[in-house]
């Protein structure tokens, strides 16, 4: 009468099931559970037993609540053969209490279902534990969240959030969102939250604003709440106060077009690794996405601190009482490149042992944009040499380094012959490929120098330290005029492109850096005097009046 599938399926569950036949009420099939439970009333589980028998056994060997069993069985009898859904009457076997109801089965049976009144009592302080762990797990939380029920009222909330609307948590409690935040905050975060009450899901944004007459912005995530039965019980949700890095991004933007989506805000993730093991016992999504860890069995902790530093950190975590911003650098084998996170930890008791507390945002982004803004400010955006302010700066490092020691050093400056004439006739195109070519050939004629900077427009400079003295510098001076000596060929027209150098040769331990500069310049100016596309090594004979002794 009972399908295969059907006890397959009763074999896997926990609670005690009889299937009984409609028609006379005898036993059709007991799952293992029942066997085990009911171990001592084995004889009276057996398929084409009368339940009378079984509910015999119960009044017999049991303990009803009101003390009559043989009341309390009858009522179960007459429940069972009106074959819908009844509680029965409660009662305890050995050790054992029972809770126990009767229902419409499958294939067309009846079934008893018993459970153990234990298990319950289990089950209930476990949810409790958990629900105790998520309360707290909030409460810790650095980024503001809350939880609603299905009717839009704040059931919980951490500090964080109730300041954010300059509150405190237990007067947030209790309200509705337009009680709390502003209208234009409160009436977008309905909008998004509706669909999450009709069917399982989440929903973000990024909402802008305004409180206390000052703009704003937040990045808002929320996520579908069940209850312990599955049924939707409201939302969860965050709200990230982003108007700092908003107005940087605009700051940003306005100094440079070129650079976009600069401090995006990151989600945060939230990950619980074991004290002695360091193996996870709890992630969220947003966390496994970050460290890439959704599919493994047991990852741990060394994938963001290796055991060493590990050790290190945790210590300063139990001096500190937590360590805060953690930056790490993130690679492993399947990530297309590298990310960097910053990562919070803090102690934390969990499953009845000594945990850590991790959350973790993610911070690529801010690290590349924050390259690229160093990158703008050291090197000439054309031709990707140093800049005039990066060179001037490496030559004061330099009078630094070398000061007091025997050390020679080469300073060139070069400047392009017929450069002006070119953008004139020719037009910027050709003029800033000129520049980049120039940048190129010098690169190539002067592997061994120390910096090779564009000073500005059609001026470049080079710095050899401890590579010769004048004789050597007169070598790498034809070498970079050879190289420059080789037309320039914009779109089939030679551009008539040459170069003239000046450059002073001098002890780096005893001189000044920006009066080397300036005479290199003056020997340049020379070189253009005596005909151009050639070079002059600066001597004091270029300027008497200088050097003139008395």
């Amino acid at each position: 009468m009972i399908s295969a599938d059907v006890v397959a399926t009763a074999a896997l569950s926990r609670d005690s099931l009889v299937f009984l036949n409609p028609d006379n009420l005898t036993v059709v099939h007991a799952n293992k559970a029942a066997q085990k439970q009911l171990d001592d009333a084995k004889s009276v589980l057996r398929p084409g037993t009368e339940v009378k028998q079984l509910l015999a056994y119960f009044a017999k060997h049991g303990e009803f609540a009101d003390g009559d069993g043989v009341g309390a069985v009858r009522t179960a009898l007459a429940a069972i053969s009106n074959g819908t859904f009844s509680e029965l009457p409660g009662f305890r076997l050995g050790k054992a209490s029972f809770l126990w109801h009767c229902d419409v089965g499958p294939s067309g049976t009846h079934v008893l279902v018993l459970h153990s009144d234990g298990r319950a009592q289990e089950l209930a302080k476990a949810l409790a534990d958990h629900k105790t762990f998520i309360q707290h797990l909030i409460d810790v939380l650095p980024i503001p969240v809350y939880l609603k029920n299905r009717d839009g009222v704040l059931t919980r909330c951490n500090d964080a959030f109730a300041k954010l609307f300059g509150l405190d948590a237990e007067t947030a409690i209790g309200k509705k969102m337009s009680e709390v935040a502003p209208q234009s905050l409160a009436s977008v975060i309905c909008e998004l939250e509706k669909p999450l009450g009709v069917a399982e899901g989440q929903a973000r944004d990024e909402i802008p604003f305004v409180i206390n007459g000052q703009e704003c912005t937040v990045l808002f995530a929320a996520a579908t709440l069940k209850g312990p039965s599955g049924a939707i019980a409201g939302t969860i949700g965050s709200l990230i106060d982003v108007t700092s890095l908003k107005k940087a991004q605009a700051e940003v933007a306005e100094a440079s077009e070129r650079l976009t989506g600069l401090l995006e805000g990151a989600p945060i993730g939230v990950g619980i690794s074991s004290r002695d093991t360091g193996l996870f016992k709890f992630f969220n999504s947003t966390f496994a996405a970050m460290l890439g860890i959704a599919g493994e069995k047991e990852p741990s902790d060394s994938i963001l601190l290796s055991e060493r530093y590990r050790e290190h950190s945790l210590k300063d975590m139990d001096a500190l009482g937590e360590l805060q911003d953690v930056e790490i650098r993130l690679r492993r084998p399947d990530m297309t490149e590298a990310r960097w996170l910053k990562t919070s930890l803090e102690p934390l008791s969990f499953q009845g042992e000594e945990a850590v507390l991790w959350w973790t945002s993610d911070i690529t982004k801010q690290k590349h944009a924050a390259r690229e803004l160093q990158n703008k400010a050291n090197n000439d955006e054309l031709t990707g040499l140093a800049n005039r302010a990066r060179f001037m700066q490496k030559l004061d490092q330099c009078e630094t380094v070398l000061r007091g020691t025997n050390t020679p050093v080469g300073l060139f400056i070069l400047d392009l012959d017929g450069f002006k004439a070119l953008n004139d006739t020719q037009g910027h195109a050709a003029g800033d490929w000129v520049l980049v070519e120039t940048a190129k050939r010098l690169k190539r004629a002067a592997r061994r120098a120390e910096e090779v900077a564009r000073l500005g427009g059609d001026e470049f400079t080079l710095l050899f330290i401890n590579k010769g003295d004048e004789k050597e510098m007169a070598i790498i001076a034809q070498a970079i005029l050879t190289e420059m000596s080789a037309p320039f060929v914009w779109e089939g027209h030679d551009c008539g492109i040459s170069a003239s150098i000046g450059f002073a040769v001098f002890d780096g331990g005893h001189a000044d850096m920006g009066e080397q500069l300036r005479r290199a310049d003056k020997a340049m100016y020379e070189a253009k005097a005596k005909g151009k596309a050639q070079y002059c090594l600066y001597t004091p004979d270029l300027e008497p009046d200088l050097h003139r002794e008395g």
